[in-house]
């Protein structure tokens, strides 16, 4: 029987190391499944724009950048189109708006390694830091308010964005930050407890009214993002470049 035993812990090791495989992104290129997509339709420009958060839990405060990527897919009618990328471990939709391809993606792991989702759907769809999005909550912004920058900003202990810092070893990436408001406790305890918490029934309606105005400004305003650059032979747009300091939006629900 102990032969038996054996080969059966074999077996359960074998299966434990497919399983692995099969949902580890970082042992993926094992698999053959980072395949890079080819580039975007001739004259438009390609950029991403990521919902963190923690895929097990997507209705608390720290996934409320997967609800506000959630609304855009709607705005942009490709909400239904949302399909699972084992290649990255998320979650994927694409849309076209004006002269811009929209890859809109979730993570679908834990908020400290929602980074190694975005580094490996930069690699596939070849789009550089500059280039990504963040969406994503912030303890240190008012309930109700949000900001979008394209500067460089501290992380201010936000996993999420530092994990995709590490990953794309670049800070440059424009941020769409959603206030959640302090925790009622300072303690690690609280903070943890209030993050992973979710809104009140008022505390929704006002985040909904917030992540409506600031997704309209987005949709309505991408080249205050990405501006063009005309190429001064041709006068045709050779490519888009980051928008250095001209967005810097602070916005409130009314």
């Amino acid at each position: 029987m102990s032969g038996y035993s054996k080969l059966t812990d074999r077996k359960q090791s074998v299966g434990a190391l497919q399983r692995a495989v099969s949902t580890c992104p970082c042992l993926r290129r094992l698999c053959g499944l980072h395949d890079m997509e080819p580039p975007p339709p001739s004259g438009l420009h390609r950029v991403m724009m990521v919902g963190l958060g923690n895929y097990q839990i997507q209705t608390s405060r720290c996934s409320v950048g997967m609800t506000a990527i959630n609304i855009m897919a709607t705005k942009l009618n490709v909400d239904h189109k949302w399909h699972f990328d084992r290649r990255l471990c998320g979650k994927v939709t694409i849309a076209t708006r004006g002269q811009h391809q929209i890859i809109l993606l979730k993570p679908q792991q834990l908020m400290k390694m929602n980074g190694i989702s975005v580094s490996l759907a930069a690699n596939i769809y070849q789009v550089a830091p500059e280039e990504i999005f963040l969406f994503h909550d912030q303890i240190y912004i008012p309930l109700g308010k949000y900001i979008i920058t394209n500067e460089g900003q501290s992380a201010r202990e936000h996993s999420g964005v530092i994990s995709c810092i590490n990953k794309m070893k670049s800070d440059i990436m424009p941020r769409l930050m959603i206030g959640i408001g302090p925790p009622p406790h300072r303690s690690k305890r609280g903070t943890l407890h209030h993050i992973l918490g979710r809104f009140s029934k008022v505390q929704q309606h006002k985040v909904m009214q917030v992540l409506e105005q600031c997704t309209n400004y987005l949709l309505e305003d991408l080249d205050k993002v990405w501006k063009p650059e005309v190429d001064k032979e041709s006068g045709k747009i050779a490519s888009y470049v980051p928008n250095e300091g001209k967005l810097s939006t602070d916005g409130e629900s009314s």
